[in-house]
């Protein structure tokens, strides 16, 4: 069991400096880093808020003074460029088994993608840390000495046993809130010491939520994480696909691929056919061709994208079905129906053929009738991105097998997310104007 226990992500960016405040930075470190396994090399990128040991209450303890990233996120690569772990919320500093201070997550999650393990520290006391943690899809409870850094530690006390049902909700109702808190972009809340005010009350209001109660929590020019949405890449450089309504009133738009989150831009958009070509920071190998005539009465389809943002999982859904008509709602020919399922949170996904092509974007549903969904055409969105002076591929010319299509949704299809500033979201839920997919509390 040890080797589950004993989750080393052991290297920090260190900078010795005197100063005492915290300021917004992006970092990379690539030397000497000791990943979980044991394995050297890769690198670290930290986004967040940067100060010193005067900043966290355990550092000061510990008289440890150097620079280190209080709240954000730090995202680990190993030397292949694949991603072994992600640790965001808070930190601050324990003591390693040499029982010198190191800095590493206090209040937050981590995600260990080598041991197939999750930990959501959710809560210390005057003793103990408390950490709901997922392994192999299994919940427990460990409770550790709080000032120990190594689960394994002689002086760490180390408990660990199964969660009930109900723990169970809370600790993915708590995995969830960690997960979409915005805490590593420029714009983000400073939370200080905490993140949670009451672990429990927040549950609470996730389960039994009352109408509006997110507002008294923010000022109305904070830039929160609203709603989301799915995009798709559309060639190496970065650029992808999305609607209109899934970028519209956003301050910043994220997009997280493979579970990575990376910054992007809005290049141009078009309300009236509800298309949104961004650019990312994030550039894919593996693209969608798209096809230039649009989609076939009867053709067999593919919908790929993140129906109900990430509460389900946050893997990639796909539903199948074929085109039931070449004319959307009200006889628009702009837009085509089809009968696979499109759900909230599929709003700019791809509408795939047999060949990989896009031969559409999702776009709306009748909530009223079952297998009225739709999308936009690929001819539409052709001349949209043409007219922005971007080039597409050649569409394939041969069906692709189920492991190549599967391969290229998982890819080149991202989840998009949406920051807006608290006054807008309440503006546009207040005018009912929008197709955009708030977060739940927003809705209650």
């Amino acid at each position: 069991m040890k080797k589950f226990l004993i989750l080393t992500f052991l290297a920090f960016i260190i900078i010795p400096q005197e100063a005492f405040s915290l300021t917004y930075d992006k970092k990379t470190q690539s030397n000497n880093i000791t990943l979980s396994d044991g394995s050297s090399g890769g690198k670290i990128e930290s986004e967040g808020f940067f100060g010193f040991g005067a900043e966290a209450p355990n550092c000061r303890k510990f008289n440890y003074k150097l620079q280190q990233i209080r709240q954000g996120q730090i995202i680990f690569y190993k030397s292949n460029g694949s991603v072994s772990g992600i640790e965001k919320g808070l930190f601050d500093c324990k003591l390693d088994k040499d029982n010198k201070p190191i800095y590493t997550i206090w209040e937050g999650i981590s995600e260990d993608f080598l041991s197939n393990t999750v930990m959501v520290n959710y809560k210390h006391d005057e003793i103990n840390q408390y950490t709901y943690a997922k392994q192999n899809s299994t919940w427990y409870l460990w409770t550790k000495n709080r000032d120990i850094y190594q689960w394994s530690h002689p002086n760490a006390n180390f408990t660990r046993r199964s969660l009930t049902t109900d723990e169970i909700k809370q600790a993915e109702s708590l995995y969830l809130f960690y997960k979409n808190v915005n805490v590593s972009s420029s714009t983000a809340k400073i939370y200080g010491d905490k993140i949670l005010n009451n672990s429990d009350s927040v549950v609470k209001k996730e389960s039994t939520p009352k109408k509006n109660d997110w507002i008294n929590k923010y000022n109305d020019n904070d830039i929160i994480p609203a709603g989301s949405g799915t995009g798709f890449f559309i060639n190496r450089d970065g650029i992808l696909l999305s609607n209109y309504h899934v970028i519209q009133g956003c301050a910043s738009v994220s997009l997280y691929h493979n579970g990575v989150k990376h910054s992007s831009n809005i290049i141009a958009s078009d309300r009236t056919n509800d298309i949104a070509i961004i650019s990312s920071s994030k550039k894919s190998n593996q693209y969608f061709r798209v096809d230039k005539d649009g989609p076939s009465l009867l053709e067999e389809i593919f919908v790929a994208g993140y129906p109900l943002g990430l509460k389900v999982s946050n893997s990639l859904k796909v539903s199948s079905g074929r085109v039931s008509s070449l004319a959307g709602f009200g006889d628009n020919y702009a837009n085509f129906q089809l009968d696979a399922a499109i759900n909230p949170g599929n709003s700019g996904g791809p509408i795939i053929s047999i060949k990989g092509n896009v031969v559409g974007i999702a776009v709306a549903y009748l909530p009223s009738a079952q297998g009225f969904n739709f999308g936009i055409k690929s001819s539409t969105v052709n001349s949209f991105v043409n007219s922005n002076k971007i080039n597409f591929s050649l569409p394939n010319m041969t069906e692709m097998s189920n492991k190549e299509l599967s391969k290229l949704m998982n890819e080149a299809t991202v989840f998009i997310e949406c920051s807006m500033k608290v006054k807008d979201i309440k503006a546009a839920i207040e005018k009912e104007d929008t197709k955009k997919v708030f977060y739940s509390e927003f809705r209650n």
